[in-house]
């Protein structure tokens, strides 16, 4: 068995998963265990069936056409049935995206569609829809010496007195061929390997946090056509609304055992939590700006439990 840590889980697994923070094989059992399987039929207690997705209170069930059948089982365990001849990378992409998603969710965790960086005022979480620039947004923080905390799946959680916390996922960022050669010049060497079709993935090392980190904010990315950046704060339901709208796989939420502990987090997050609209123009050039801004402005900004922003 491979041993790795990721989301604050020991994780043993049967399959190699290079990319992710490797551990000495713990003294104890592991959180997760993930393992192949010959047969993963149907589930006998489904309280809802999708084409593609079954779950259960205390299963999920993912089929991956030519790829791979995936089964969550209690937040415990991972089970894999590879197709005949698939691709590892993808039996890995979806078991490291969906189906590991799936088993969080089981866990009572909360994980968001985003991004988060390490900062002097807390995690600082970006979500919004794929393709909105999260991951080089904080690929830009990285640059300017910020480690990451997550890329593309924040989880959060609660910490040992009941605040809210940004666990440490996989220590490397996914990010587009364009955002690459921006980052890293047309002279630098390719990365290393491709994670999917359109993605490569950047190691990181030690630019990215071993440790939870206390949440700052959260921010959800929106396009504006003109104008410079500004944070305007969520309250209330519209806070709600946006952190139920950036959730990983929102409809795995259906049928699991752990869909009410997601919802009262998500209800700490609005009441509690600072929840932004960052309004920028996406302009690749500008983000080591707003980056510059960000850092200008977060100190400004009221903390968690502190004066009311207005």
């Amino acid at each position: 068995m491979f041993h790795y840590r990721a989301y604050e889980l020991t994780i043993a697994s049967c399959l190699e998963l290079p990319g992710l923070r490797a551990v000495a094989g713990p003294g104890s059992t592991p959180e997760v265990v993930i393992s192949l399987a010959e047969d993963l039929p149907d589930l006998p207690d489904a309280t809802l069936t999708t084409s593609w997705w079954q779950a259960s209170p205390s299963a999920f069930r993912l089929v991956v056409e030519g790829v791979a059948v995936y089964q969550a089982e209690e937040g415990r365990r991972l089970r894999v049935q590879p197709a005949p001849a698939a691709d590892p990378e993808k039996v890995r992409l979806f078991l490291l995206g969906s189906a590991l998603g799936a088993l969080l969710y089981q866990r009572g965790l909360f994980p968001l569609h985003g991004s988060a960086v390490e900062t002097p005022w807390g995690a600082m979480v970006f979500v919004g829809p794929s393709g909105i620039g999260k991951s080089t947004l904080a690929a830009h923080f990285r640059r300017a010496g910020y480690r990451l905390i997550s890329d593309d799946v924040c989880v959060l959680a609660r910490d040992s007195v009941g605040g809210l916390q940004v666990l440490p996922a996989f220590p490397h960022l996914r990010l587009k061929g364009d955002a690459v050669g921006r980052l890293h010049g047309a002279d630098e060497p390719p990365p290393p390997s491709r994670f999917n079709v359109d993605k490569f993935v950047l190691p990181l090392g030690d630019g990215h946090a071993s440790a939870p980190v206390p949440l700052g904010a959260v921010h959800v990315l929106t396009d504006v056509a003109e104008g410079g950046p500004a944070l305007v704060p969520l309250k209330g339901f519209e806070a709600l609304q946006q952190l139920a709208d950036n959730l990983y796989r929102p409809a795995f939420l259906q049928g699991l055992r752990g869909r009410g502990e997601v919802l009262r987090l998500a209800g700490d997050l609005a009441a509690s939590a600072s929840v932004y609209r960052l309004c920028r123009r996406r302009d690749a050039a500008r983000l080591d700006a707003l980056v510059l801004w960000l850092e200008h402005e977060w100190p400004s900004r009221p903390r968690p439990g502190g004066p009311e922003e207005t």
